[in-house]
Protein backbone atom coordinates (compact mmCIF):
# COMPACT_ATOMS: atom_id res chain seq x y z
CA UNK A 1 0.00 0.00 0.00
CA UNK A 2 1.26 3.30 -0.71
CA UNK A 3 1.45 6.10 2.07
CA UNK A 4 -0.08 9.45 1.64
CA UNK A 5 0.84 12.24 3.76
CA UNK A 6 -2.23 14.61 3.83
CA UNK A 7 -2.33 17.69 5.59
CA UNK A 8 -5.05 17.34 8.48
CA UNK A 9 -6.38 19.87 11.17
CA UNK A 10 -3.21 22.63 12.06
CA UNK A 11 -3.39 24.17 15.18
CA UNK A 12 -1.25 27.15 13.63
CA UNK A 13 -4.75 27.34 11.12
CA UNK A 14 -7.18 27.64 13.97
CA UNK A 15 -9.72 30.17 13.11
CA UNK A 16 -9.96 30.69 17.21
CA UNK A 17 -7.12 31.85 17.16
CA UNK A 18 -6.54 35.16 15.33
CA UNK A 19 -3.13 36.52 14.42
CA UNK A 20 -1.34 39.77 16.30
CA UNK A 21 0.95 41.48 13.64
CA UNK A 22 3.92 43.36 15.77
CA UNK A 23 6.15 45.92 13.90
CA UNK A 24 8.46 43.69 12.44
CA UNK A 25 5.63 41.89 10.26
CA UNK A 26 5.65 38.76 12.08
CA UNK A 27 2.80 37.13 13.56
CA UNK A 28 2.09 36.11 17.18
CA UNK A 29 -0.35 33.37 17.75
CA UNK A 30 -2.35 32.14 20.69
CA UNK A 31 -1.38 28.47 21.30
CA UNK A 32 -4.46 26.22 21.23
CA UNK A 33 -6.32 24.82 24.11
CA UNK A 34 -7.91 21.48 22.95
CA UNK A 35 -5.92 17.94 23.20
CA UNK A 36 -6.26 15.29 20.84
CA UNK A 37 -8.79 17.00 18.55
CA UNK A 38 -6.99 16.35 15.15
CA UNK A 39 -4.21 15.36 12.95
CA UNK A 40 -1.22 16.98 11.12
CA UNK A 41 -0.99 14.38 8.11
CA UNK A 42 -2.08 11.09 7.52
CA UNK A 43 0.23 8.07 7.45
CA UNK A 44 -1.11 4.42 5.54
CA UNK A 45 1.65 1.74 5.69
CA UNK A 46 2.01 -1.34 4.51
CA UNK A 47 3.80 -2.91 7.68
CA UNK A 48 6.03 -6.32 8.10
CA UNK A 49 8.57 -7.67 10.43
CA UNK A 50 11.66 -8.69 9.34
CA UNK A 51 14.00 -11.14 11.40
CA UNK A 52 17.35 -10.23 12.59
CA UNK A 53 19.90 -11.10 14.89
CA UNK A 54 20.75 -7.77 15.94
CA UNK A 55 20.04 -6.55 19.68
CA UNK A 56 19.68 -2.44 20.01
CA UNK A 57 20.77 -0.62 23.34
CA UNK A 58 21.31 2.57 24.28
CA UNK A 59 23.96 4.64 25.89
CA UNK A 60 24.41 8.08 26.72
CA UNK A 61 27.16 9.93 24.13
CA UNK A 62 29.39 12.67 24.16
CA UNK A 63 28.32 15.70 22.13
CA UNK A 64 31.01 17.33 20.06
CA UNK A 65 29.14 20.35 18.40
CA UNK A 66 31.47 23.04 18.35
CA UNK A 67 28.97 26.45 16.89
CA UNK A 68 25.50 27.09 17.11
CA UNK A 69 23.92 26.50 13.74
CA UNK A 70 20.20 25.41 12.76
CA UNK A 71 19.76 22.11 12.34
CA UNK A 72 20.90 20.54 8.66
CA UNK A 73 21.04 16.59 10.61
CA UNK A 74 18.99 14.04 8.89
CA UNK A 75 18.55 11.42 11.39
CA UNK A 76 17.97 9.12 8.66
CA UNK A 77 20.60 9.50 6.91
CA UNK A 78 22.93 7.15 7.84
CA UNK A 79 20.60 4.02 9.04
CA UNK A 80 18.29 2.22 7.78
CA UNK A 81 15.56 4.01 7.71
CA UNK A 82 13.04 1.04 10.04
CA UNK A 83 15.67 1.01 12.67
CA UNK A 84 13.49 3.97 14.68
CA UNK A 85 11.99 4.31 18.25
CA UNK A 86 9.35 6.49 19.20
CA UNK A 87 10.14 10.06 20.47
CA UNK A 88 10.07 9.38 24.23
CA UNK A 89 7.62 12.88 24.46
CA UNK A 90 5.36 11.21 21.57
CA UNK A 91 1.75 9.66 22.92
CA UNK A 92 0.64 7.14 21.47
CA UNK A 93 -3.02 6.08 21.34
CA UNK A 94 -4.72 3.35 19.54
CA UNK A 95 -7.90 4.50 17.62
CA UNK A 96 -8.69 0.87 16.33
CA UNK A 97 -6.97 -2.31 15.61
CA UNK A 98 -4.74 -1.14 12.76
CA UNK A 99 -4.98 2.42 13.32
CA UNK A 100 -2.49 4.83 15.84
CA UNK A 101 -2.71 8.41 16.65
CA UNK A 102 0.78 9.81 17.41
CA UNK A 103 0.52 13.23 19.53
CA UNK A 104 3.71 15.30 20.01
CA UNK A 105 2.67 19.05 21.54
CA UNK A 106 -0.22 19.92 19.68
CA UNK A 107 0.25 18.27 16.65
CA UNK A 108 -0.62 14.43 15.95
CA UNK A 109 -0.35 12.55 12.79
CA UNK A 110 -3.10 8.93 12.21
CA UNK A 111 -0.93 6.27 11.10
CA UNK A 112 -2.81 3.20 9.42
CA UNK A 113 -1.43 -0.51 8.84
CA UNK A 114 0.48 -0.74 11.81
CA UNK A 115 -0.10 -3.72 14.53
CA UNK A 116 1.28 -3.88 18.05
CA UNK A 117 4.22 -6.04 16.97
CA UNK A 118 5.34 -3.33 14.59
CA UNK A 119 4.28 -0.55 17.45
CA UNK A 120 6.38 -2.75 20.60
CA UNK A 121 9.73 -2.66 18.23
CA UNK A 122 9.27 1.18 18.34
CA UNK A 123 8.82 1.89 21.31
CA UNK A 124 11.10 1.64 24.88
CA UNK A 125 11.02 -1.15 26.86
CA UNK A 126 9.61 -0.99 30.77
CA UNK A 127 12.08 1.08 32.83
CA UNK A 128 13.62 3.02 29.81
CA UNK A 129 15.97 0.21 28.07
CA UNK A 130 16.20 -0.20 24.34
CA UNK A 131 14.09 -2.94 23.44
CA UNK A 132 16.33 -6.11 23.03
CA UNK A 133 14.33 -7.23 19.70
CA UNK A 134 14.77 -10.20 17.54
CA UNK A 135 13.57 -8.39 15.07
CA UNK A 136 13.29 -4.29 13.08
CA UNK A 137 10.10 -3.11 12.22
CA UNK A 138 10.23 -2.88 8.06
CA UNK A 139 7.65 -1.52 5.57
CA UNK A 140 6.20 -2.85 2.16
CA UNK A 141 7.61 -0.41 0.12
CA UNK A 142 9.97 2.40 -0.41
CA UNK A 143 7.33 5.01 -0.20
CA UNK A 144 6.23 4.26 2.91
CA UNK A 145 9.86 4.26 4.08
CA UNK A 146 9.95 7.80 3.09
CA UNK A 147 6.91 8.55 4.81
CA UNK A 148 8.59 7.17 8.62
CA UNK A 149 11.59 9.36 7.38
CA UNK A 150 8.89 11.88 7.24
CA UNK A 151 7.50 11.50 10.43
CA UNK A 152 11.64 10.82 11.89
CA UNK A 153 12.01 14.83 10.25
CA UNK A 154 8.99 15.53 12.23
CA UNK A 155 10.05 14.57 15.29
CA UNK A 156 8.02 11.83 16.25
CA UNK A 157 10.61 9.12 15.54
CA UNK A 158 14.46 9.05 16.72
CA UNK A 159 16.85 6.40 15.03
CA UNK A 160 18.23 3.81 17.80
CA UNK A 161 21.53 4.45 18.68
CA UNK A 162 24.10 1.28 17.70
CA UNK A 163 27.23 1.08 20.70
CA UNK A 164 29.13 -0.42 18.53
CA UNK A 165 29.04 2.18 15.91
CA UNK A 166 27.07 5.29 16.57
CA UNK A 167 27.75 8.27 14.18
CA UNK A 168 28.63 12.05 14.77
CA UNK A 169 24.62 12.53 13.58
CA UNK A 170 23.60 9.76 16.05
CA UNK A 171 25.48 11.60 19.02
CA UNK A 172 23.89 15.15 18.07
CA UNK A 173 20.31 13.51 19.51
CA UNK A 174 21.34 12.71 22.78
CA UNK A 175 20.72 15.67 25.05
CA UNK A 176 24.50 16.89 26.64
CA UNK A 177 23.12 15.87 30.31
CA UNK A 178 21.01 13.73 31.60
CA UNK A 179 18.90 15.94 33.57
CA UNK A 180 17.92 17.57 29.85
CA UNK A 181 16.29 14.71 28.69
CA UNK A 182 13.34 15.90 29.39
CA UNK A 183 13.90 19.44 27.80
CA UNK A 184 15.19 17.35 24.71
CA UNK A 185 11.69 15.44 23.92
CA UNK A 186 9.84 18.71 24.94
CA UNK A 187 11.98 20.79 21.87
CA UNK A 188 10.99 17.76 19.76
CA UNK A 189 7.37 19.07 19.61
CA UNK A 190 8.53 22.60 17.65
CA UNK A 191 11.89 21.36 15.95
CA UNK A 192 11.86 18.09 15.25
CA UNK A 193 14.79 16.50 14.52
CA UNK A 194 16.47 20.10 14.84
CA UNK A 195 15.80 19.53 18.56
CA UNK A 196 18.96 18.09 20.12
CA UNK A 197 20.98 20.48 18.08
CA UNK A 198 19.72 23.32 19.23
CA UNK A 199 19.54 22.05 23.17
CA UNK A 200 23.44 21.45 22.45
CA UNK A 201 24.14 24.28 20.86
CA UNK A 202 22.81 26.02 24.44
CA UNK A 203 26.06 24.68 25.90
CA UNK A 204 28.33 26.96 24.43
CA UNK A 205 26.10 30.45 25.04
CA UNK A 206 26.82 32.85 27.69
CA UNK A 207 24.18 34.88 29.61
CA UNK A 208 24.89 38.03 31.55
CA UNK A 209 22.55 39.14 34.50
CA UNK A 210 23.04 42.77 35.15
CA UNK A 211 20.93 44.07 37.63
CA UNK A 212 20.21 42.80 41.16
CA UNK A 213 16.22 43.08 40.37
CA UNK A 214 13.89 40.23 42.64
CA UNK A 215 14.14 38.04 39.45
CA UNK A 216 17.82 38.64 38.12
CA UNK A 217 19.17 35.33 39.97
CA UNK A 218 15.84 32.99 39.40
CA UNK A 219 16.31 34.08 35.14
CA UNK A 220 19.62 32.74 35.57
CA UNK A 221 18.97 29.57 37.33
CA UNK A 222 16.11 29.22 34.90
CA UNK A 223 18.57 30.00 31.68
CA UNK A 224 21.21 27.18 33.15
CA UNK A 225 18.68 24.58 34.26
CA UNK A 226 17.72 24.96 30.46
CA UNK A 227 21.56 24.04 29.33
CA UNK A 228 22.98 27.27 29.03
CA UNK A 229 26.61 26.92 29.32
CA UNK A 230 27.33 30.00 31.40
CA UNK A 231 25.49 32.38 33.15
CA UNK A 232 27.37 34.94 35.31
CA UNK A 233 25.58 37.86 37.06
CA UNK A 234 27.14 41.66 37.29
CA UNK A 235 25.77 43.16 40.78
CA UNK A 236 28.06 44.66 42.90
CA UNK A 237 25.50 44.97 45.86
CA UNK A 238 24.79 42.92 48.95
CA UNK A 239 21.23 40.40 49.10
CA UNK A 240 18.14 42.06 51.00
CA UNK A 241 15.47 40.19 52.53
CA UNK A 242 12.78 41.51 49.79
CA UNK A 243 14.63 40.12 46.96
CA UNK A 244 13.81 36.65 48.21
CA UNK A 245 11.74 33.94 45.91
CA UNK A 246 11.95 30.40 45.15
CA UNK A 247 14.16 29.58 42.72
CA UNK A 248 16.61 32.77 43.00
CA UNK A 249 18.08 34.00 46.30
CA UNK A 250 16.69 32.71 49.93
CA UNK A 251 16.19 34.87 53.07
CA UNK A 252 18.95 33.20 54.58
CA UNK A 253 21.80 35.10 51.92
CA UNK A 254 20.64 38.67 53.71
CA UNK A 255 23.32 40.11 53.97
CA UNK A 256 25.36 38.08 51.36
CA UNK A 257 27.11 39.42 47.99
CA UNK A 258 24.09 39.43 45.54
CA UNK A 259 26.63 37.99 43.02
CA UNK A 260 27.60 34.80 45.32
CA UNK A 261 24.17 34.04 46.47
CA UNK A 262 22.91 34.26 42.89
CA UNK A 263 25.64 32.21 41.86
CA UNK A 264 25.01 29.41 44.49
CA UNK A 265 21.92 29.70 43.10
CA UNK A 266 22.87 28.73 39.67
CA UNK A 267 24.74 25.35 40.55
CA UNK A 268 21.80 24.37 42.69
CA UNK A 269 19.30 24.49 39.30
CA UNK A 270 22.52 23.73 37.17
CA UNK A 271 26.04 21.82 38.85
CA UNK A 272 27.25 21.85 35.42
CA UNK A 273 27.03 25.54 34.98
CA UNK A 274 29.84 28.15 34.44
CA UNK A 275 28.95 30.99 36.77
CA UNK A 276 32.32 33.06 36.11
CA UNK A 277 32.43 36.03 33.81
CA UNK A 278 33.82 35.65 30.54
CA UNK A 279 37.57 37.64 29.48
CA UNK A 280 37.79 40.50 29.09
CA UNK A 281 37.23 41.25 25.53
CA UNK A 282 34.46 38.73 24.81
CA UNK A 283 30.88 39.45 25.13
CA UNK A 284 27.82 37.47 25.94
CA UNK A 285 25.50 36.16 23.55
CA UNK A 286 22.59 37.89 25.52
CA UNK A 287 22.36 40.25 28.62
CA UNK A 288 19.36 39.99 30.88
CA UNK A 289 18.78 43.33 32.29
CA UNK A 290 16.88 42.90 35.57
CA UNK A 291 16.30 46.31 37.44
CA UNK A 292 13.70 47.44 39.14
CA UNK A 293 13.90 51.12 37.92
CA UNK A 294 14.64 52.51 34.70
CA UNK A 295 17.59 51.78 32.46
CA UNK A 296 20.36 54.57 33.19
CA UNK A 297 21.57 55.50 29.30
CA UNK A 298 25.26 54.78 30.02
CA UNK A 299 24.16 51.21 30.21
CA UNK A 300 22.19 51.59 27.55
CA UNK A 301 24.67 52.94 25.37
CA UNK A 302 27.16 51.07 26.26
CA UNK A 303 25.66 47.59 25.37
CA UNK A 304 24.62 48.83 21.76
CA UNK A 305 28.14 50.55 21.03
CA UNK A 306 29.08 46.91 22.30
CA UNK A 307 26.63 45.22 19.68
CA UNK A 308 25.12 43.07 22.70
CA UNK A 309 21.72 41.99 22.31
CA UNK A 310 20.10 42.60 25.38
CA UNK A 311 16.53 42.21 26.90
CA UNK A 312 15.19 44.40 29.89
CA UNK A 313 12.70 42.89 32.62
CA UNK A 314 11.06 44.95 35.38
CA UNK A 315 8.63 44.17 38.02
CA UNK A 316 6.29 46.54 39.92
CA UNK A 317 3.65 46.09 42.81
CA UNK A 318 0.84 44.73 40.33
CA UNK A 319 2.81 44.24 36.80
CA UNK A 320 5.44 43.01 35.11
CA UNK A 321 7.14 44.09 31.91
CA UNK A 322 9.33 42.12 29.82
CA UNK A 323 11.22 43.75 26.94
CA UNK A 324 12.12 45.02 24.72
CA UNK A 325 14.85 42.56 23.61
CA UNK A 326 17.39 44.56 21.26
CA UNK A 327 19.50 43.47 18.54
CA UNK A 328 21.96 46.60 18.18
CA UNK A 329 21.75 47.52 14.12
CA UNK A 330 18.91 45.46 13.71
CA UNK A 331 15.64 46.40 15.89
CA UNK A 332 14.92 49.63 17.45
CA UNK A 333 16.67 50.31 21.01
CA UNK A 334 15.45 51.23 24.34
CA UNK A 335 16.30 54.93 23.63
CA UNK A 336 13.48 54.65 20.78
CA UNK A 337 11.01 53.24 23.69
CA UNK A 338 12.36 56.14 25.87
CA UNK A 339 11.94 58.29 22.85
CA UNK A 340 7.90 57.43 22.43
CA UNK A 341 7.10 58.15 26.12
CA UNK A 342 8.65 61.42 26.22
CA UNK A 343 5.96 61.94 22.72
CA UNK A 344 3.19 60.75 24.76
CA UNK A 345 4.50 62.59 27.89
CA UNK A 346 6.88 65.36 27.49
CA UNK A 347 7.52 65.20 31.50
CA UNK A 348 9.05 61.75 30.91
CA UNK A 349 12.13 62.17 31.07
CA UNK A 350 12.60 64.28 34.42
CA UNK A 351 10.30 61.79 35.79
CA UNK A 352 12.91 58.65 34.89
CA UNK A 353 15.31 60.94 36.43
CA UNK A 354 13.96 60.27 39.91
CA UNK A 355 12.55 56.62 39.20
CA UNK A 356 16.55 55.60 39.02
CA UNK A 357 16.50 56.63 42.28
CA UNK A 358 16.53 53.11 44.83
CA UNK A 359 13.72 52.98 47.26
CA UNK A 360 15.03 53.14 50.81
CA UNK A 361 12.77 49.81 51.66
CA UNK A 362 13.47 47.84 48.11
CA UNK A 363 10.85 47.48 45.13
CA UNK A 364 7.44 46.32 45.90
CA UNK A 365 6.60 43.31 43.85
CA UNK A 366 4.36 40.42 43.93
CA UNK A 367 6.73 36.80 44.60
CA UNK A 368 3.88 34.76 42.10
CA UNK A 369 4.01 37.98 39.59
CA UNK A 370 7.75 37.61 39.54
CA UNK A 371 7.65 33.82 38.96
CA UNK A 372 5.85 34.34 36.41
CA UNK A 373 7.73 37.27 34.74
CA UNK A 374 11.00 35.66 35.38
CA UNK A 375 9.48 32.53 33.19
CA UNK A 376 8.66 34.34 30.88
CA UNK A 377 11.92 36.20 30.92
CA UNK A 378 13.77 32.78 30.31
CA UNK A 379 11.49 31.96 27.51
CA UNK A 380 12.17 34.71 25.38
CA UNK A 381 16.19 35.06 26.31
CA UNK A 382 15.90 31.11 24.73
CA UNK A 383 13.86 31.51 22.14
CA UNK A 384 16.89 34.30 21.31
CA UNK A 385 19.26 32.15 21.77
CA UNK A 386 17.88 28.99 19.99
CA UNK A 387 17.28 30.81 16.79
CA UNK A 388 13.76 31.19 17.16
CA UNK A 389 11.23 34.48 16.59
CA UNK A 390 10.95 35.99 20.32
CA UNK A 391 7.60 37.97 20.91
CA UNK A 392 9.76 40.55 22.89
CA UNK A 393 11.82 41.91 20.05
CA UNK A 394 10.25 45.35 18.99
CA UNK A 395 7.87 44.90 22.06
CA UNK A 396 7.09 44.41 25.65
CA UNK A 397 5.04 41.85 26.75
CA UNK A 398 3.23 42.97 30.01
CA UNK A 399 1.47 41.30 32.91
CA UNK A 400 -0.84 43.44 34.71
CA UNK A 401 -2.73 41.59 37.93
CA UNK A 402 -5.72 40.96 38.74
CA UNK A 403 -5.59 40.12 35.09
CA UNK A 404 -4.04 36.78 33.40
CA UNK A 405 -3.83 37.47 30.00
CA UNK A 406 -0.46 38.43 28.69
CA UNK A 407 -0.37 41.93 26.92
CA UNK A 408 2.17 42.64 23.57
CA UNK A 409 2.86 46.42 23.30
CA UNK A 410 5.36 47.02 20.07
CA UNK A 411 8.32 49.98 20.01
CA UNK A 412 8.87 50.43 16.46
CA UNK A 413 12.19 52.19 15.76
CA UNK A 414 11.61 55.89 16.17
CA UNK A 415 12.80 58.35 13.34
CA UNK A 416 14.85 60.78 15.98
CA UNK A 417 16.99 57.69 17.33
CA UNK A 418 20.27 57.30 15.06
CA UNK A 419 20.48 53.68 16.54
CA UNK A 420 20.40 52.44 13.02
CA UNK A 421 17.37 50.76 12.90
CA UNK A 422 15.22 53.42 11.28
CA UNK A 423 11.53 53.20 9.47
CA UNK A 424 13.19 54.20 6.55
CA UNK A 425 15.89 51.13 6.90
CA UNK A 426 13.00 48.63 7.27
Amino acid sequence: MTPTLTPAWDSRRNPQTAPDFHSLGRAIRTPPTELSTGVDIHVKLSVRVCRTSRHVHHRPVDNRLRQFRRATVNPMARSSPFDVMLNPAVRLLWRSEDVVQLELGARAVLVEGVDSTFMRRLGPARGGAAVPAAAAPAVGDDAAGHSLTSLAAAGYLWPRVDPDGATDSDARLAAPQPRLAADLAALTARHGQGAAERLNARRHCAVAIHGNGRVAAHVAALLAAAGIGRVHLVDADDVRLYQAMPGGVGPADEGRRFVAAASAAVRRAAPDADTTPLPIGERPDLVVLAVDVPIDSDRRDGLHARGCAHLAVRLGADHGVVGPLVIPGLTSCLRCADLHRRDRDPAWSALAVQLTVARRHGAASDVALATVVGGITALQALAYLDGDEAAAIEGTLELQLPDWRIRRRSWPAHPDCDCGRTPAAQ
